[in-house]
């Protein structure tokens, strides 16, 4: 008897668990871009410099920034199909779920993620950044697996990088939109030999 009941609590139970949200991995920007594979397909939690303009959108630290001739890691929203503004002026319509390499990602769109994409939207035509720390899903392909980063086989503008996927926005620090990547990554480049 007490085994039967065991075995059906052990049913009820494992349901339960096997729905629980996946926990994220809290990393750093340098760490994911010193090891971009052992990262590939995985929730992380970072902080860092989300930036937007005309022909970026990157989520990056400036400390071990590349550089404007270097890929580095491109930056989406879960849920929608960029970080693009509609005709209206609101953000895309979540509906459309994003999709890459087979797993789907869906944006939580709440406070957090309003005033982050607002302060990247706040300037038009000019790169911004907005300090943040964000749950995102991050993705190389195959040909940057092993460490390569070539231009035209990553994710994003003309395939320049490896592709962060925001599903959430924790805290945003920025009170106003700031420089660009390319501009606060300068005196730690200035720095490098």
């Amino acid at each position: 008897m007490r085994i039967a009941i065991l075995l059906g609590l052990l049913a009820i139970a494992n349901p339960i668990f096997e729905h629980q949200a996946e926990q994220p991995i809290r990393t750093t920007i340098c760490a994911i871009k010193g090891t971009p594979s052992i990262f590939n397909g995985k929730l992380v939690e970072v902080s860092g410099y989300a930036t937007h303009g005309a022909d970026n959108s990157m989520f990056e630290d400036p400390t071990c920034f590349w550089g404007k001739e270097n890929p580095g890691i491109w930056m989406q929203y879960g849920g929608t199909t960029g970080t693009l503004r509609s005709k209206r002026g609101s953000a895309p319509d979540d509906a459309n779920l994003v999709v890459v390499q087979g797993t789907g990602i869906v944006l939580m769109r709440d406070s957090n993620f309003d005033r982050m994409d607002q302060l990247l939207h706040s300037v038009p035509g000019k790169d911004v950044s907005v300090k943040a720390t964000a749950r995102a899903r991050f993705f190389v392909t195959p040909e940057m697996a092993g460490g390569k980063h070539d231009i035209g086989k990553g994710y994003g503008k003309k395939g320049c990088c490896m592709l962060f996927v925001i599903e959430q926005v924790t805290y945003v620090e920025s009170q106003s939109a700031g420089p660009s990547i390319f501009e606060l990554a300068k005196p730690y480049n200035a720095k490098k030999p």
